[in-house]
């Protein structure tokens, strides 16, 4: 008798709106015991939500991700179903699980992708930018401002670029942005399918003067030949300072100063003289 293995369903859940879900998606979870998720606390929201019982939810977070995924494949292989959920919208676009997927396929798991909702997409569709020509998703960048330049430098130039980025780290990554692409034109999705969603075209330096972002964002960034983008040399922006320094103005009189001559945000001046 041939030995019953299980399978590993890969389902989007919503990224706010919890009625953005499927039927299927629902019918799976539903019929699963074990869901993989790097944190589980929105998915016992969910599950609570459409009453789908009684789970046992496996963590599946970076640092314990390899441990974790023999657990995972050791009830595939008792013949059991597992889903692999992401915490909001596709799993893996932004979050661990491939290593997972990849191993069940090496293994001759079955693997089922059971599609849903996703930020990138969404962003994508509701901005109105002309996608005949594709266009680039790097996901979060590096956080280290040497790691971006290397990234952004190297890209296609024709090509709009998308980013997922947290709101505690949104007004230092627009500050690097800006600094190594120039000010381009951009699209700002934020907050997507939940009550306080906003969705705004805008340009970099614009965002760089903004307090605070709340919310999940996901950023499109337009091309450079679409825009007239000014790259400052920032030498020069140094050798400027020093000789207002030298008449005696403070920082945040030099930054108004430089602002206006460069076209550039003085929030960003103002931490560059810092």
């Amino acid at each position: 008798m041939e030995k019953k293995v299980g399978k590993l369903y890969i389902v989007s859940l919503p990224i706010g709106n919890l009625k953005d879900i499927t039927l299927r998606a629902l019918e799976i979870l539903k019929s699963v015991k074990y869901i993989a998720c790097e944190d589980t606390r929105s998915l016992k929201k969910l599950i609570n939500y459409y009453q789908l019982g009684t789970k046992k939810p496996i963590s599946l977070y970076k640092d314990i991700e390899k441990k974790k995924t023999e657990k995972v494949l050791a009830l595939i292989d008792k013949g059991l179903d597992v889903a692999l959920v992401s915490e909001t919208g596709t799993p893996v676009i932004s979050d661990p699980g491939a290593y997972l997927i990849r191993l069940a396929h090496e293994r001759g798991i079955k693997v089922i992708p059971v599609p849903g909702v996703s930020a990138l997409t969404c962003a994508l569709s509701v901005s109105g930018i002309s996608l005949d020509k594709g266009f680039i998703f790097l996901g979060f960048l590096p956080r280290k401002k040497s790691e971006q330049k290397e990234i952004l430098e190297n890209l296609p130039k024709n090509l709009p670029i998308v980013i997922f980025e947290a709101p505690h780290r949104m007004s230092k990554t627009i500050e690097n942005l800006l600094e190594i692409l120039g000010n381009r034109k951009c699209f700002l999705a934020r907050e997507l399918t939940k009550i306080h969603e906003e969705l705004l075209w805008t340009d970099l330096k614009s965002l760089s003067e903004r307090e605070e972002f709340l919310g999940e964002i996901t950023l499109i960034i337009m091309p450079e030949n679409q825009e007239k983008v000014q790259k400052v040399d920032w030498q020069i922006i140094k050798r400027e300072i020093k000789k207002l320094e030298s008449q005696g103005l403070k920082s945040k009189e030099i930054a108004k100063i430089l602002a206006k001559k460069y076209n550039l945000s003085a929030k960003i001046l103002y931490n560059f003289m810092k």
